[in-house]
């Protein structure tokens, strides 16, 4: 090694390290996003799941909604911030979504995640022509 190289190996590690530590936060970040976003997602479909049978048991929307984000903060209360929960009826079918903050990284930044499920109401109609067989 000649006497001009010295210390070229030190420098080089200190132009590379914060590189590397930025795409090791990212790669984090992004994993944590990704789950939050999966977490509502399962969350808005087990309020679908809900408010599909909520008129045959009597439920309201606030019922469903309060169960929607219990069950929101047992699959991931660490990883979602502040949800809301959005129920809405239109011509026979429900549609709930759920939007909450992603934990993040950097702080002041942040990031959003949404879910939503729809599915058709469940209803009984009973046979009125006597269904006999």
């Amino acid at each position: 090694m000649s006497e001009r190289e010295r210390g070229s190996s030190a420098i080089e590690l200190v132009l590379v390290t914060p590189v590397l530590l930025a795409l090791v936060f990212a790669v984090v970040q992004a994993a944590l996003l990704w789950n939050a976003q999966h977490v509502a997602v399962a969350s808005a479909q087990q309020g679908a799941r809900l408010a599909r049978t909520a008129v045959q048991s009597g439920e309201t929307d606030a019922q469903v909604r309060a169960a929607t984000i219990a069950y929101l903060h047992s699959l991931g209360a660490s990883v979602t911030d502040t949800p809301t929960v959005a129920v809405d009826h239109a011509a026979g079918w429900v549609t709930v979504t759920v939007t909450a903050h992603a934990v993040s990284l950097l702080p002041g930044a942040t990031l959003t995640v949404h879910g939503s499920s729809r599915g058709p109401v469940e209803t009984f109609t009973p046979d009125l022509a006597g269904g006999g067989r």
